[in-house]
């Protein structure tokens, strides 16, 4: 039973080292001096583009590597971590019989599953190598002293011990090397290393999707992703229009909600957001939106927060339908709804003739997604970023200096 034991051991390390590393005693020539370093590299570092990450491993000394591999190790999107085993989450990356490894000696490159923008966050990539290297010992004669308790004293001490010689001197320097004693000794060790990678795919992107569905997922994730950031979320806008559902998201937001309350009349809050501000040349689209109050409930009534969703009437400047940014949680929104005339695209429209090819190309391959409507083509584009580019925009379009010189509201 021992020997079968022992033979089901050899036989497992046996497979898990898949190349055959060469090392002749008693000097393993064959072995680096030093512990063989593991890269990991994750092409491209942003995914902005459904596609896949190519993930590749490989040591610093291929002959003295026994197996290289790499896993997904998780990522964190923009509402929630995932992981091996989340619920309706599919891993990056899976090895043959649905392990979360793939092997391969010396080096390994694999890529993922093709990512669309339900994966956009970050993503950690972890790699794994068993590596070889020697380093030369040798005896030592050491004499030294210690303390003695029994004598309260310190008392010499002698003693024989083996210690590195190379590549490193580990030897104190009261230890004297003793003649003819050195020899070499093999080393192994698993090596590691992670790489973080990241994915911000335009959500248009999405085989199958529609322009409404976009929408009302976009509504969704607001009403998500306020959940979490509360009072920390921002919005800003340029619009004629803000239709539902996205319109009634950004309203619970501003006013702020009770929500998943028990039988005990215990809820959860979800405090107003911290600033909305719309700017636009049609004022009637503001309606439902402008909240100054508080987030008031309760059997003893309190207060909480401060709605702060405001209006401004800009005049004639706003040349789109709807430019939305959302800062959220861990991710940023930037909604884009614009309209092409049917001149681009409708030949039964008397103005098509005169548009140019090459015009009519440029115009129709930058609309991914689209309706059609009476009006015209409604084209939409979703962006979703780390968060941290809305303020950046609210700047660099001087949100704050428009709504000053238009009509405010209230």
């Amino acid at each position: 039973m021992r020997f079968l034991a022992l033979g089901a051991v050899f036989l497992s390390l046996a497979l898990a080292q898949t190349c055959q590393v060469q090392m002749t005693p008693p000097d393993y020539k064959e072995l680096p001096v030093y512990m063989p370093q593991l890269s990991l590299q994750v092409s491209p570092s942003t995914l902005t583009q459904r596609g896949s990450f190519t993930v590749s491993a490989s040591t610093t000394n291929p002959s003295a590597t026994a197996w290289v591999r790499v896993r997904w190790n998780g990522g964190q999107l923009a509402l929630k971590d995932v992981n091996w085993g989340t619920p309706g989450y599919s891993p990056l990356l899976q090895g043959p019989n649905g392990s979360q490894w793939v092997q391969g000696c010396p080096s390994v490159s694999t890529s993922t599953r093709e990512l669309d923008d339900r994966d956009n966050g970050k993503h950690t990539f972890y790699a794994e190598a068993l590596v070889y290297w020697r380093e030369q010992y040798a005896n030592f004669y050491c004499k030294t002293q210690r303390w003695d308790p029994s004598q309260n004293a310190w008392v010499p001490y002698e003693y024989y011990a083996y210690y590195q010689v190379y590549p490193s001197y580990t030897a104190p320097s009261y230890c004297t090397e003793q003649p003819n004693t050195r020899y070499w000794q093999v080393q192994s060790q698993v090596v590691s290393t992670s790489q973080t990678a990241y994915a911000y795919i335009s959500w248009e992107q999405r085989a199958g999707t529609s322009y409404d569905a976009v929408l009302q997922e976009l509504a969704n994730r607001i009403m998500e992703d306020h959940k979490r950031a509360t009072a920390s979320m921002v919005a800003y806008a340029y619009a004629k229009e803000i239709n539902d559902p996205v319109k009634s998201a950004l309203a619970k937001a501003a006013q702020g909600y009770f929500y998943d309350c028990n039988w005990l009349g215990i809820c959860n809050r979800a405090d107003p957001a911290g600033e909305i501000k719309i700017l636009t040349d049609v004022p009637s689209i503001l309606s439902g939106l402008l909240y100054t109050g508080r987030l008031c409930g309760g059997f003893i009534t309190f207060c909480f927060g401060g709605q702060n969703s405001r209006g401004a009437d800009i005049g004639p400047k706003v040349e789109i339908k709807t430019f939305l940014m959302v800062k959220g949680w861990r991710h940023d929104y930037l909604l884009l709804d614009r309209l092409i005339p049917r001149k681009y695209y409708d030949p039964s429209d008397r103005e098509y003739p005169g548009v140019p090819e090459e015009e009519r190309n440029q115009v129709l391959q930058s609309c991914r997604l689209y309706k059609d409507t009476q009006e015209g083509r409604r084209c939409l584009a979703l962006v979703e970023t780390p968060t941290g580019i809305v303020p950046t925009l609210k700047s660099l379009l001087m949100i704050d200096p428009m709504f000053q010189r238009g009509r405010q509201y209230p």
